[in-house]
């Protein structure tokens, strides 16, 4: 083998290993467990957490038990890893510490969780009554305020990544992509439309049952600049609040980079509970190989994974499937599918009745009658520390 063909196996060999590292050793990564809710505060900045710094990548045991199965889920912390891994979660019953001015407060506020069913097919369930549900807080049963099924009216929050960090082609799909989602609401919907790029965060169209007018406008979008994502997200969910409908979503089409909000990632968790929102985050960029192959485009995909699953919504990509289809066709299938799902869902409110404790992360779950459905809610919430 000749000395030219060994220099390149080893620069392709030193380029798979860097890659390896930056992947499970990336800030960005750490940053998710740092924003768990039930991270421990002393390990929030220890990468040790993941793997051993002393080693190398290519080491058999350069992953630690976390790390190996963080990297196997996608940089994505379940439920059953926050109970597994007992020396660096902190337990449901322990207060959350750092974090107090993120939390959220609780007097007689009341909860409101949207909640999506399924058969055993995967097709949506719009037929069940409220005695078809079982809410629990912490496996204690919640006794139901108020039930709405798919005939309450609903509010739709479309916010729209119109940054430098998208590029032209992504623009107009996102303009095609907020109009055919508009032409399947309901006569009694209602649907706002923001924007958010390096100016800000702006509303474009207040709340409308209409779809007139929103095509021009649509046309109009251009941005530039940095991208206050949890700014528009922030904006969107306190607007969401006071909004007269009872069932409401969010639908925020971005690539999930964030780099110029004054807000946190907390304060955006906060107000989408505080306003019984289920976020749907449709990423149209993360698609492309080579954001694929980007830590910090997965790290910005993982962000919006986590605003979308702790509100009971859904992270939405065209990877995968149908992937014959035009492009176009791939997202009406996909906004179609998103519509049918807001207008198969339930809404259920209830007063919390279990005793506060400070800090106390509050787990949510919602059984079924019937065994051979399946119901998808919000995770839960963090209680304020008094």
């Amino acid at each position: 083998m000749s000395i030219k063909a060994l220099s390149k196996i080893f620069v392709v060999v030193a380029l798979v290993a860097l890659a390896g590292w930056r992947v499970i050793g990336h800030p960005a990564y750490l940053d998710l467990y740092a924003n768990d809710p039930r991270s421990k505060p002393e390990l929030r900045a220890k990468c040790a957490i993941c793997h051993e710094p002393a080693s190398r990548a290519k080491d058999p045991n350069f992953l630690t038990q976390f790390g190996a199965e963080f990297r196997t889920n996608r940089y994505r912390i379940t439920p059953e890893m926050r109970e597994r891994f007992t020396d660096i979660f902190l337990s449901a019953d322990q207060p959350v510490s750092g974090i107090t001015a993120d939390t959220i407060s609780f007097a007689t506020t009341q909860v409101l969780v949207n909640v999506t069913v399924k058969n055993a097919r995967g097709k949506w369930v719009s037929t069940l009554d409220r005695r078809a549900f079982t809410l629990l807080e912490d496996d204690r049963e919640q006794e139901v305020a108020e039930f709405f099924g798919e005939d309450a009216p609903m509010a739709v929050a479309v916010v729209l990544d119109v940054s430098g960090s998208v590029v032209e082609k992504d623009l107009n799909r996102y303009r095609n992509s907020a109009l055919d989602l508009a032409y399947r609401l309901k006569p009694d919907d209602t649907l706002a439309l923001y924007t958010f790029d390096e100016s800000g965060v702006q509303k474009v169209r207040d709340y409308s049952s209409t779809v007139a007018g929103l095509k021009p406008l649509l046309k109009q979008l251009k941005g530039e600049g940095n991208t206050p994502l949890y700014d528009a997200v922030l904006l969107a969910s306190k607007e969401l609040r006071v909004r007269p409908e009872r069932r409401r979503a969010l639908v925020l089409i971005s690539d999930g980079a964030d780099s110029a909000s004054q807000a946190t990632l907390r304060e955006v968790e906060k107000q989408a509970f505080l306003a019984g929102v289920a976020v749907y985050a449709i990423d149209l960029v993360n698609t492309e190989k080579s954001s694929r192959r980007s830590p910090e485009r997965q790290a910005a995909a993982q962000t919006l994974k986590q605003i979308a699953q702790e509100s009971g919504g859904r992270y939405i990509t065209t990877e995968g499937g149908f992937f014959l289809m035009p492009s176009r066709m791939k997202l009406k299938r996909i906004f179609n599918d998103l519509i049918d799902e807001l207008h198969s869902q339930y809404t259920i409110a209830y007063d919390p009745t279990n005793p506060r404790r400070d800090g106390r992360w509050r787990t949510i779950r919602v059984n079924l009658e019937q065994a051979d459905l399946t119901a998808r809610t919000r995770l839960g919430y963090r209680e304020a520390v008094q």
